[in-house]
């Protein structure tokens, strides 16, 4: 392609020097060209010359550049690691006979979660110069199609890492000037990779870009990760390249050398409906498609994830978005998941819920035993999580809530399949979402908005939807998501959809930590006041509670001492246009408590809190806004804690309510006193109790 460009250039000016010489040298009056005109096609000539000599250059200089990155970039991997299987032939063999579904996939963020690095994939500002955090200094270039950073040697830090040691306490690092390779991300934020100099590792760049606030952040501020913990260091092959690419492989080199391999960047056709050289030898006549799309049975060269059964077609989802154990013997023995296949014979399935347990153990022979395969990978898992408790007490409750609902996001499979919706056997990602059928940014099915996807089973509710809801039909509390899929999943500095689909509750809010649907969007009601509602409506039983859940607004309680990933559930609730419309009144209140997290310890809920804050917007146009209070800093640098301290007291200091808006339980609700201001007093008495417990949430 590149020599073609060159010829085309080349020969362009080719024609131009002819022309104008043709112009030029025209016969004058004694039948010869003048000394000026020969002057000006020399001038000509030599320009042309020169031009096909910089346009030589610069197509050399390109070449010479893609090629370097593609030397750095995972290799090409063709031949299926697992000789059953056929061999990969990459999305751009699907094109020619799929235009459609290729399109509607070329349009997914699943296409671009990774990809190399260049200036129509890097989305992030490399003018910036220069980032700082945590006493290192990041300079930031861009050199034509290419993006640089100067930096510490990734080497060197992975080695003192490996001695146990934080590079980040070395303050004179040796530096290089390393490129950008790759980038993953393109929906929310992306984060990039630079390679080794001594094998084909390739080390995170330790920033992110915020895609909407068009900024960067330190990449440890992006998660809830201890704020006193080391910096994040990511190295591709350590688990990234299982998912976002396709068939990606850790691959050594002979001599040792890391080698990664991957069928394909991000996530494409063949990860989907398994490797497809088979598939296409298979069709290379017309004939033969025409064949193929006019039979009725399936199409055996190739995997339709839409006519697998539910289990299958979920597993194909579940191989990423899944919390999953690898099967190591499976793999040294070369067996890869394949769509179609059973997840269960190369992972465990990591579910720590009861009814996994009575799962896995039920009997199911004459002789009352359980499915051996089924006990022995029950019992393997809880091995696992027993030598990983062991290492970190905090290893399942960084991932589970206590009831074994999934907490972080990115492993969807593992809610779908608690669900009592999965019993059934007719439910899996496809009744909801669709890869081809749908907008990128959810991809929901067409039909499938709204309630559409739960109506296709609970008909009975398309009529009723107020008598089962006792919501106004057109309001968001009759949303079937909003109730029985609430917001309760931490990442991407936001709150998600569990996909453990279930019904709000009192008691097991209380058992888990985990605000049920109610509580998150009446966020200025007290716990009680929900669970009166949730008896008087529904019939369930009310548990004892204590004061404060009796008295105190659940988003003030939360908010104020709650875990790490509690404040944040909240805060974002708290800038949830459909929660505001369930609040007694929309007059700033929840200004006074998210301006507290200004202050907050971890990076991520001060950032969520300062989302929420600019989604409000203020009810007395006298008033400043709150974006206009909060702290602004360059270059990627956090606010220190004096900025974010006296920003705290701004924003809290902008919410005057008036006495007669506040009065009785409102008021105690929002720790208001009698005279309309707050208390103090109460205000500290619940902040000092809250849950400063270490969370690291492993999205």
């Amino acid at each position: 392609m590149l020599g073609l460009e060159m010829g085309a250039q080349i020969g362009l000016i080719a024609l131009a020097v002819a022309a104008a010489a043709g112009f030029i040298l025209r016969p004058g009056r004694e039948g010869r060209p003048s000394r000026f005109a020969l002057l000006v096609v020399a001038l000509v000539v030599g320009g042309a010359a020169v031009a096909t000599v910089v346009v030589h250059a610069r197509t050399a200089a390109r070449v010479r550049s893609i090629d370097s990155l593609v030397e750095e970039i995972p290799d090409r991997l063709v031949d299926s690691p697992d000789p059953t299987l056929p061999d990969y032939v990459s999305s751009d063999r699907c094109r020619s006979c799929h235009p459609g579904p290729y399109a509607s996939w070329h349009r997914s963020y699943h296409r671009t979660m990774t990809q190399a690095a260049d200036s129509t994939s890097v989305l992030g500002d490399f003018g910036v110069e220069v980032l700082e955090a945590r006493g290192r200094r990041y300079r930031l270039e861009r050199r034509g199609d290419e993006y640089w950073v100067e930096m510490a040697d990734p080497d060197w830090e992975r080695d003192l890492l490996d001695a146990r040691r934080r590079p980040e306490r070395v303050a004179v690092p040796p530096m290089q000037w390393k490129r950008i390779v790759m980038t993953t991300g393109s929906h929310h934020m992306q984060t990039y990779w630079v390679g080794s100099a001594r094998d084909g590792r390739l080390f995170n760049f330790p920033w992110l870009w915020l895609i909407d606030e068009q900024r960067w952040i330190p990449r440890e501020d992006g998660f809830i990760r201890p704020p006193e913990g080391a910096r994040t260091f990511d190295v591709w092959h350590g688990s990234c390249v299982e998912c976002h690419a396709v068939a990606g492989e850790k691959t050594r080199a002979a001599d040792g050398r890391w080698a990664p391999e991957a069928a394909e960047l991000g996530i494409a056709c063949e990860a989907c409906h398994g490797p497809a050289d088979e598939h296409v030898r298979a069709h290379q006549s017309p004939l033969s498609r025409y064949r193929s799309r006019l039979s009725e049975g399936d199409d055996p060269t190739i995997v339709n994830p839409a006519r697998l059964d539910a289990q299958r077609s979920g597993e194909v989802c579940g191989q990423c978005h899944g919390m999953n154990i690898i099967n190591a013997t499976a793999l040294e023995q070369g067996h890869r998941f394949r769509p179609g296949g059973d997840l269960a014979e190369t992972r465990i399935i990591m579910r720590t819920t009861e009814r996994a347990r009575d799962e896995a153990l039920a009997p199911t022979g004459e002789d009352g035993a359980p499915d051996p395969r089924a006990a022995r990978s029950w019992h393997a898992m809880q091995q696992f999580l027993e030598k990983m408790t062991e290492r970190d007490e905090s290893y399942l409750r960084d991932r589970f809530w206590p009831d074994g609902m999934i907490r972080v996001s990115g492993r969807e499979h593992n809610g779908m399949i608690e669900s009592a919706c999965f019993e059934g056997g007719a439910l899996s990602c496809l009744s909801c979402h669709s890869m081809h059928d749908s907008e990128p940014a959810d991809q929901l099915a067409r039909g499938r908005e709204g309630d559409g996807a739960c109506l296709q089973c609970h008909e009975r509710f398309a009529d009723a939807v107020e008598s089962h809801t006792q919501h106004a039909p057109d309001s968001a509390g009759s949303r079937c998501a909003n109730c029985h899929m609430p917001h309760t999943v931490y990442g991407l500095l936001s709150s998600i959809r569990s996909h453990w689909i279930d019904a709000p509750s009192v008691a097991t809010e209380r058992a888990t930590g985990r605000a049920n649907a109610c509580s998150l969007c009446h966020l200025d009601r007290p716990l009680g006041w929900v669970a009166d509602q949730l008896a008087d409506r529904y019939g369930q039983p009310r548990p004892s509670l204590s004061r404060d859940e009796e008295t105190l607004a659940n988003g003030v309680r939360w908010l104020l001492t709650g875990d790490a990933h509690q404040r944040a559930m909240v805060a974002w609730h708290l800038g949830w246009r459909e929660a505001r419309g369930a609040w007694v009144e929309d007059d700033g209140w929840e200004r006074y408590f998210l301006g507290h997290l200004l202050d907050d310890p971890y990076p991520a809920v001060r950032l969520i809190a300062r989302r929420a804050l600019e989604a409000s917007a203020s009810t007395d146009s006298a008033e400043p806004s709150s974006s206009d209070l909060l702290p602004r800093t360059r270059n990627g640098k956090t606010a220190p804690p004096g900025v974010r301290a006296r920003a705290r007291e701004r924003v809290m200091a902008t919410w005057r309510p008036r006495v007669d808006e506040v009065s009785g339980a409102r008021g105690r609700a929002l720790l208001l006193g009698p005279d309309g201001r707050p208390d103090a007093a109460a205000f500290w008495r619940l902040a000092r109790e809250r849950d400063d417990k270490t969370m690291d949430l492993r999205e």
